[in-house]
C-alpha cells in the first residue's frame, strides 16, 4: 500500500470498529502528516496493524498454523484482514487444507489471550482427534479459549515468558442501573407468560436470571476442565488443581503445575513433534 492510498484508511474513520474508538482518528490524525509520496519508500499495511502469520508448510510436512489474537466464531472480514481476530473457521480450514497437502504433523503456535466460547467447543473437539501428531508452541499468550485449544494436543512446549492457562469461563457487562436512575430513567420489559428469562439484558437482571446465567457459565467451566484433564491425561500429565482459580502461568511454575511439557524455543517444539512423527510411522 503505497502512502497515496492511504487516504482510504479515513473512510472507516465513522464506522464501528472492534478497536477503540479513538484510533482510528488518531491514526488518520498521524497519516495527514507523513511528508510527500515521493520522499517516502511504500508503506505496508503491516506498518501500522500485527497481522497474523500465513500457515506454511516445511520440507519434513510439519504445518505451522497460528492461533492469533482474540478467537471469534464470526465476525466481519476486515477485523481478520488487519489482524485483531482470528475465526475459529480459518484455523478449521487451514487444518483440514494442511492434511489435504500431505502434513505428517501440526504446529499450532499462540500467541492469544482467548476468545469466545461459541466455536472454541468445536474447533477444541477436532483438535484433540486429528490422526497427526500435534504439538503447540506459546510463544507469548496461550490463554483460556487459546489454551482449551492447545489442550487437545499431544505436547505443550511454551516460551520462557509465554503465559499459560486462565482455564475458566468469565460472562461480564456494565450495571449501568444506578446511572440511568440519577438521570430519570428506569428500564422495564414485559415478556410472555412464563418467560422470565426472556427480559435478561434487558433490564438489570434479577437474582433468578443472575443463577441461570451463573449456570450457564459453571457448565462452560465444567465443559473446559473436562478437556483440559482428558487432553493433559493423554499426554501423560496430571494438572493441579491450582489451576482452576483460572490464573496464568509462565516457565518452571506452568511446568509444576501440569500446564505445559517443557519450556524452549520453537526449535524444541519442532524436535518434539518430529519425534511423535517418527513414532507414529514405526507402529
Amino acid at each position: 500500500m503505497k502512502i497515496k492510498d492511504l487516504h482510504t484508511v479515513s473512510q472507516i474513520a465513522s464506522r464501528d470498529w472492534l478497536i477503540l474508538q479513538n484510533a482510528i482518528p488518531r491514526l488518520v490524525s498521524s497519516i495527514s502528516q507523513i511528508p510527500e509520496p515521493a520522499q517516502l519508500a511504500e508503506i505496508e499495511i503491516d506498518d501500522f496493524f500485527e497481522l497474523r502469520p500465513e500457515s506454511k508448510m516445511d520440507d519434513a510436512n510439519i504445518a505451522e498454523i497460528h492461533v492469533h489474537n482474540a478467537l471469534v466464531d464470526t465476525c466481519p472480514a476486515i477485523y481478520e484482514k488487519l489482524g485483531m481476530v482470528t475465526r475459529y473457521e480459518t484455523i478449521r480450514s487451514e487444518i483440514d487444507s494442511a492434511i489435504e497437502s500431505g502434513a505428517e504433523g501440526i504446529m499450532f503456535v499462540m500467541d492469544s489471550p482467548g476468545g469466545t466460547v461459541s466455536g472454541n467447543v468445536e474447533l477444541s473437539q477436532y483438535v484433540m482427534e486429528l490422526a497427526v501428531p500435534t504439538v503447540t508452541f506459546a510463544r507469548g499468550l496461550c490463554c483460556s479459549a487459546a489454551y482449551k485449544i492447545a489442550a487437545g494436543t499431544d505436547k505443550i512446549i511454551a516460551s520462557p515468558s509465554a503465559s499459560v492457562g486462565n482455564i475458566g469461563t468469565i460472562l461480564s457487562w456494565v450495571n449501568m442501573e444506578e446511572f440511568w436512575a440519577s438521570m430519570g430513567v428506569r428500564f422495564e420489559a414485559l415478556t410472555s407468560e412464563g418467560a422470565d428469562l426472556k427480559s435478561t439484558f434487558h433490564t438489570e437482571p434479577n437474582e433468578t436470571q443472575r443463577q441461570f446465567l451463573q449456570d450457564g457459565i459453571d457448565e462452560s467451566g465444567r465443559q473446559f476442565r473436562d478437556h483440559v484433564i482428558a487432553g493433559r491425561a493423554a499426554a501423560g500429565k496430571e494438572v493441579d488443581d491450582e489451576v482452576w482459580r483460572a490464573g496464568w502461568y509462565s516457565g518452571e511454575k506452568a511446568g509444576s503445575l501440569g500446564l505445559v511439557d517443557g519450556i524452549g524455543s520453537i526449535e524444541l517444539a519442532r524436535e518434539e513433534l518430529l519425534n511423535l512423527i517418527d513414532k507414529k510411522n514405526q507402529l
